[in-house]
């Protein structure tokens, strides 16, 4: 069975806002001490000294995108991005998966921990269901879009070029496991840049025979829905997550470890979690005594 386990690597994935980038590759590494941190950098070519600069003692490898792209494409076909740091660079360093981390996600414990059990050669993309249940609803999918036909296109191409017509699936990318032998495939296919991500790396997955895997902890959010009895901690929303929300989460035995968006400052060291966590377990406290005082019916004289 050790031999089914796969060498885990993070592959950091980061563009901007270098402080919050340092203390989340700080805190990454404190709670991954023997695990590989690659970093691929996609934010101006210009700026990318200072980021090495700063990250350099947290990071095993340091790599930066170089092709003359704007931020709207780097941010649509990032698959693409981390294809071709496969094919440059990252396919001969060591590793069987790569844990995609995202400079705005925030992780409570180590990896192997939050991604377990993960065998080797299976995919993780979160929040994965069903592309029937949601296409109306769905922007990259919706008929009344501009790039509806672009995924018109991407389903004639799968039974036009790999005999696909089945089922379709829809995952939200802000981390994912990646496997090499998926990887090895998925950056050299053809024509890379049709279709979004989000429904392309699923039907990839099927088409190559990847194994999908599932983390029912790992608790997404769709359309801004909270998963049920569940505080919302995985979303694509523009909104961080609360603080209160993870503050109450890492508290709780069996609670959520993983959270994104969290683009605010965060305390990297063990003492400054510590603190951070018992400040806002007695702001949490004042919260409640504040409701229960309001609630409490005035006294008639």
């Amino acid at each position: 069975m050790q031999d089914n386990i796969p060498k885990l690597a993070i592959l950091f994935w980061y563009y901007k806002e270098p402080d919050i980038c340092l203390e989340r590759v700080h805190l990454l590494r404190r709670l991954n001490p023997d695990m590989p941190i690659f970093g691929l950098y996609g934010g101006e070519p210009a700026e990318f000294g200072d980021f090495e600069r700063r990250l350099a003692p947290w990071l095993d490898d340091n790599w930066a995108f170089h092709v003359n792209r704007d931020g709207e494409w780097k941010w649509r076909h990032g698959d693409r991005m981390i294809s071709l740091w496969h094919l440059e660079h990252g396919q001969r360093l060591d590793w069987d998966t790569l844990i995609i981390m995202q400079w705005d996600m925030l992780a409570l414990a180590p990896v192997q921990h939050i991604f377990k059990p993960l065998y080797r050669d299976e995919i993780y993309l979160p929040g994965l269901r069903p592309l029937d249940e949601i296409e109306s609803r769905f922007y990259w999918t919706r008929p009344d879009t501009e790039v509806y036909d672009d995924y018109l296109q991407f389903k004639a191409w799968l039974v036009q070029h790999y005999g696909y017509n089945g089922p379709q699936q829809a995952c939200q990318f802000f981390t994912a496991a990646l496997p090499r032998s998926f990887l090895d495939s998925y950056a050299v296919m053809p024509r890379p840049e049709l279709g979004f991500l989000e429904y392309k790396l699923p039907a990839y997955a099927t088409v190559f025979g990847t194994p999908i895997r599932d983390f029912p902890d790992l608790r997404v959010s769709w359309f801004g829905a909270h998963p049920p009895g569940r505080r919302c901690v995985l979303t694509t929303a523009k909104l961080d997550i609360p603080a209160a929300t993870i503050a109450g989460e890492a508290l709780t035995p069996g609670g959520a470890r993983l959270f994104h968006p969290v683009s605010a400052h965060f305390p990297a060291s063990q003492s400054g979690l510590g603190l951070w966590l018992a400040l806002e377990a007695c702001a949490g406290l004042l919260r409640r005594v504040a409701r229960l005082l309001v609630r409490r019916p005035s006294s008639r004289s």
